[in-house]
């Protein structure tokens, strides 16, 4: 094996792709350690006993795992699945940095700073949650191929994202309406990966020139794309809304009712506080609503800012988190 060689662990892969990037570009390994590991349920605690015990397997898997590798280093970011490597990472005694890329701190983050030699926080409302011997100020990492575009806008072009799983919610409800939208836009539409056949094949009779359906687009395309939007319709998970923010995109964003601590909601907030967001709750979701909050947003956005976006920031916090883990190394 390769002597360089490092483990990144966790769910929000927008941010670990950034900071692969520099690891790679340097001659490192990078490998991505995901166990299906179970999440805690609050409101049910058997569930949440029989978790224990699975979580312990999962921990003995992949402690097994980083001995057969034996990277120098493990980064987290964030997530149920980060946390048996995490854990396996401190028994064996291997250097722990984590990311945490929410305005507050996830449930993993805060248990994971228990064993991190370093904590790479987004935001600066997050230290209070942290032991701030442990805690630097990196930014949320943004994606090489957002980085390197050139602004642009076309006024038509509506640009409509479920994530990369996609959203049965937001396929289902645009659906009525994009005779009309295919008329004053042309729309790219992700689909998601995890979405039904059935539905899918629905949307894709739905022949109209300027109807461009793609169940993913890759990370380029993502990025040509949202930089040419002039609208983009989408859930407000953080790396999206801080690369809405990167570009100055208007959107109109959906929350996802399940986030953990509606921490949804509070991105969408915020990127409306920058005056650039919409957010339409998903309880008030229908056909209709969304056509006004469509035209609302091409109407009255952008609004003047109330916060500001450290745009330097994001732009060094993969670097920043980069030369965070040489330091631990040295």
């Amino acid at each position: 094996m390769t002597a360089k060689l490092i483990i990144f662990t966790g769910v929000h892969p927008s941010p670990m792709e950034a900071v692969a990037a520099k690891f790679i570009q340097t001659g490192w390994q990078v490998k991505l350690l995901n166990p299906a590991a179970p999440k805690w349920h609050r409101h049910s605690l058997f569930v949440s006993i029989f978790g224990c015990f699975r979580l312990v397997s999962k921990i003995f898997a992949a402690g097994k795992q980083l001995r057969r590798f034996r990277p120098l280093a493990v980064v987290s970011f964030g997530g149920y699945s980060a946390l048996p490597v995490c854990i396996a990472a401190k028994l064996l005694s291997l250097p722990l940095v984590i990311h945490e890329q929410t305005f507050s701190a996830g449930l993993t983050t805060r248990l994971t700073a228990l064993l991190a030699d370093q904590i790479c926080l987004s935001w600066s409302s997050s230290r209070k949650h942290f032991p701030q011997a442990k805690t630097v100020l990196t930014g949320n990492p943004i994606r090489t191929s957002f980085l390197n575009l050139k602004p642009e806008t076309d006024r038509q072009i509506l640009f409509i994202s479920g994530g990369h799983f996609g959203s049965q919610t937001i396929n289902k409800t645009i659906t009525p309406i994009l005779p009309e939208l295919c008329r004053r836009f042309k729309i790219y539409h992700q689909f998601g990966l995890k979405q039904s056949e059935g539905l899918w094949q629905k949307q894709r009779q739905i022949c109209h020139p300027r109807y461009i359906l793609r169940r993913w687009f890759n990370e380029a395309e993502t990025a040509r794309i949202m930089n040419r939007s002039s609208l983009v319709i989408c859930r407000s998970g953080i790396n999206t809304v801080v690369e809405l923010a990167y570009l100055g995109k208007r959107a109109v964003l959906i929350p996802l009712l399940t986030a953990q601590k509606n921490e949804q909601l509070t991105n969408g907030r915020w990127l409306e506080a920058l005056g650039l967001g919409l957010v339409l709750n998903q309880s008030e979701l229908n056909p209709n609503t969304l056509l006004a909050a469509i035209n609302q947003a091409v109407t009255v956005l952008p609004r003047p800012a109330q916060v500001q976006f450290n745009r330097s920031l994001a732009e060094t916090a993969a670097e920043k988190i980069y030369q965070v883990v040489l330091n631990i190394l040295k």
